[in-house]
């Protein structure tokens, strides 16, 4: 399911410069992740014995179940070209507004407060400094080459 996932997004990239094919959840790892999860559970029996654990009876594990199920199937990203990502971006509704595909193309980058939602967006947004002149297409071609799949 990864390598599908991937597929789907391998060639996008948000305004931000979050290659879709890196993201977790667009490269489908997150989901994936769940299901394992899920998988090991279920392997080793963890319900039945972890009542005997502390804190251990306090699960609900059918619940812990379905809420795993849900996130390996619906916790996918299309990528920002295919619709996906957070329908309310302010990143991506500044690049469309303003006409870029890439937010390294805008002089108002290094004062920009809109990717402060993304956690420390220092490392993200030096990385599209240091791309500027560069096209889309050079990002994501230098982002895919760095997954390991």
């Amino acid at each position: 399911m990864i390598k599908e996932a991937f597929e789907i997004v391998k060639n996008q990239m948000g305004p931000c410069g979050i290659s879709c094919a890196a993201c977790g959840l667009g490269n489908g790892s997150g989901a994936e992740a769940a299901k394992k999860t899920m998988d090991y559970l279920q392997s080793f029996g963890v319900s039945e014995w972890a009542p005997m654990v502390p804190g251990g009876s306090e699960i609900d594990f059918d619940n812990l179940r379905k809420s795993l199920e849900w996130v390996h199937t619906y916790v996918r990203c299309q990528g920002c070209e295919q619709g996906g990502g957070p329908p309310d971006c302010v990143i991506r509704s500044c690049a469309r507004e303003k006409g870029y595909d890439i937010c390294s193309k805008c002089d108002e980058l290094d004062g920009c407060g809109k990717f402060d939602w993304l956690g420390d967006p220092s490392a993200l947004k030096d990385r599209l400094k240091e791309s500027k002149g560069k096209s889309k297409q050079e990002l994501v071609e230098e982002a895919i080459a760095k997954i390991e799949l």
